[in-house]
């Protein structure tokens, strides 16, 4: 009423080691948009941490003070967040990303009694990189050929139909001493591996020790310079697009190939081990498999995999940020489901944002289109596009995140417009805050403000350009459109009459539906919902569940729950819905 907005918009600023009169000049323009804070960003800096660092640093904190503006930082030297500012180099590979797979071979006849040689007959051959594609070349990270020297066996073990026999203790080095019974049996190598994905020398997310480098190497040096900033000019933090790291960078990393890596670690083998029972290593091949007692497998393995998750890495950073006065926030990716998957995720949506102070998403790079759900079929890098997932899915995991935890207090974040090109002008701007703003998401990081001489080709639009962006004026008007919206909405309550069950258990463990697919009929029924972990069930206290005639998550109401088809759900999942 007064005309007045709070500041929900913190855009990326992109720093690569300008002049101090650029970064003012750039900081200046970034408030000229209606932006009252701003979230720092390497991208990458050439000194992140080193004394060019802090000089900028110190530049871009006395901009904020005298225009009263919010600083964030993002957490890494670059994209994704796990580098830690290369702490690994020279760590013990211990401290490293960790993975596991399987290789199977069958043997046939008569029993006999050998020395089989493991590095041999196929079972340890070296294998070509992953790549060739528009995603290695596009993206230059194509993951090298496994190095097998640096591998161990971590168990063997043969199967004949149901019987399973573990033959671990009857290996010396990489010699197997096996008297084969009668019929057929097939062999299968459980190897221990140094991380073998896109990203080889980052911390491992379900090692506390590890993750713990990220918090010494960014966090506390940031404290060191300007304690007496924190929790003023200083918001928070900002975790871009943390990951698991098996396998190819944006590939559909779950169970999908009997040779899938899968992340571990020392804490991983400890818990999966419990998790199992005497007899795990049984079981442990179980997770490259199908029927009922994989599901049972994988879901224990899933279970404890993003648990540790959220116990070593999200965890810890929150706390260390409250204890310091400030926020955390950030996000994973979504695209395509990768939510709720391994590899370039973090395996739980929910899981791995749950200590955060606000959900978050991002839509970059052609995700949401005017044309909705259908079109267009490829997206920015010539991959199958899943439209009725940005269009019906995206938005609504952010703003059920902000809902149902009461730590969120219900803000849901996106980074948004980012590398839709320069024909990407205000009118979709506009067009893309609308999906947003209609959805629940009540703060923005726009992406990107660049302080590099145009034309800068890394990922545009840039909202300035210094100068040679002729929408800048009017990209202005945008934010503080969007600033108004959110501050007539904040504080808003929701209407959501009907529930989703979020699907991740039901894909890790077999045939299932989408979310996506309730998510469209309630869409285009205008239904308003919220997706639901099973975690709702599981942990009643921290989601603050009621069951009664409703479904009451953090004093939301809904008075249906949707489940999608799914060959398999948890057990809290069915003993709550019954």
């Amino acid at each position: 009423r007064s005309g007045n907005a709070d500041n929900h918009i913190l855009p990326f600023f992109w720093q690569h080691g300008e002049d101090e009169a650029t970064l003012r000049e750039m900081m200046g323009a970034i408030h000229g948009a209606g932006c009252g804070a701003v979230c720092v960003e390497s991208r990458p800096h050439p000194q992140f941490c080193g004394d060019k660092w802090w000089a900028d640093m110190d530049v871009i904190l006395d901009e904020a003070r005298k225009r009263d503006m919010k600083v964030w930082i993002l957490d890494d030297s670059h994209f994704p967040t796990g580098f830690a500012n290369d702490a690994l180099k020279g760590k013990p590979d211990s401290l490293c990303r960790q993975n596991i797979f399987v290789k199977e071979k069958t043997f046939s006849g008569k029993g006999w009694s050998k020395q089989l040689h493991l590095r041999r007959r196929g079972f340890f051959k070296q294998e070509k990189a992953e790549g060739g594609g528009m995603i290695a070349a596009f993206m230059g990270m194509m993951p090298p050929a496994r190095k097998f020297k640096d591998d161990s066996i971590l168990c063997v073990t043969a199967r004949n139909g149901e019987k399973v026999v573990d033959l671990t203790d009857r290996l010396q080095g990489d010699v197997l001493h096996w008297e084969k019974p009668e019929g057929d049996w097939t062999l299968s190598v459980v190897i221990r591996s140094r991380n073998t994905g896109s990203h080889r020398n980052y911390i491992n997310m379900t090692e506390e020790d590890s993750c713990r480098l990220l918090i010494d190497a960014v966090y506390e040096p940031h404290w060191q310079h300007y304690a007496a900033d924190f929790g003023k000019t200083i918001a928070g933090f900002f975790s871009d697009e943390p990951e698991l790291g098996n396998g190819a960078l944006y590939g559909k990393d779950n169970f999908l190939g009997i040779e899938q890596d899968l992340p571990w670690g020392k804490t991983m083998e400890q818990e999966v081990a419990a998790a199992l029972g005497e007899h795990w290593k049984e079981k442990l091949h179980l997770l490259w498999r199908d029927g009922e007692e994989v599901a049972r497998v994988r879901t224990k393995y899933m279970d404890v995999l993003t648990k540790l998750v959220r116990s070593a890495f999200s965890q810890p950073v929150a706390a260390w940020c409250r204890a310091h006065g400030v926020q955390y926030i950030g996000h994973v990716i979504e695209d395509d489901g990768q939510h709720c998957r391994t590899g370039s995720s973090l395996g739980h949506f929910f899981r791995g944002l749950q200590y955060q102070d606000m959900s978050g998403i991002d839509d970059i790079g052609g995700q949401v289109y005017p044309q909705g759900e259908d079109e267009p079929k490829i997206n920015f890098m010539r991959q199958p596009r899943n439209g009725e997932f940005y269009h019906y899915g995206l938005a609504t995991l952010a703003r059920s995140a902000a809902a149902i935890e009461h730590r969120k207090q219900g803000n849901a974040m996106c980074e948004i417009f980012g590398n839709y090109g320069w024909s990407e002008g205000v009118k979709l701007e506009k067009y893309l805050a609308d999906h947003f703003l209609v959805r629940g998401i009540n703060y923005y990081v726009p992406h990107a403000f660049s302080g590099k001489e145009f034309p800068d080709p890394d990922c545009p639009p840039h909202f300035y350009a210094h100068g040679h962006n002729p929408q800048y004026r009017h990209f202005g008007r945008l934010m503080q459109y969007g600033n108004r919206v959110c501050s007539l909405l904040e504080g808003s309550t929701q209407q959501t009459p009907a529930a989703v069950l979020y699907h991740a258990e039901a894909e890790w463990t077999g045939r299932c539906m989408p979310m996506e697919k309730a998510a469209r009929v309630l869409w285009d029924m205008q239904v308003d919902f919220h997706y639901v972990p099973s975690d709702v069930f599981a942990q009643p206290d921290w989601y603050r569940t009621e069951i009664s005639d409703t479904l009451t998550v953090n004093g939301h109401a809904h008075r249906v729950l949707i489940v999608p088809t799914a060959q398999f759900i948890t057990g809290e999942a069915a003993e709550g819905i019954c």
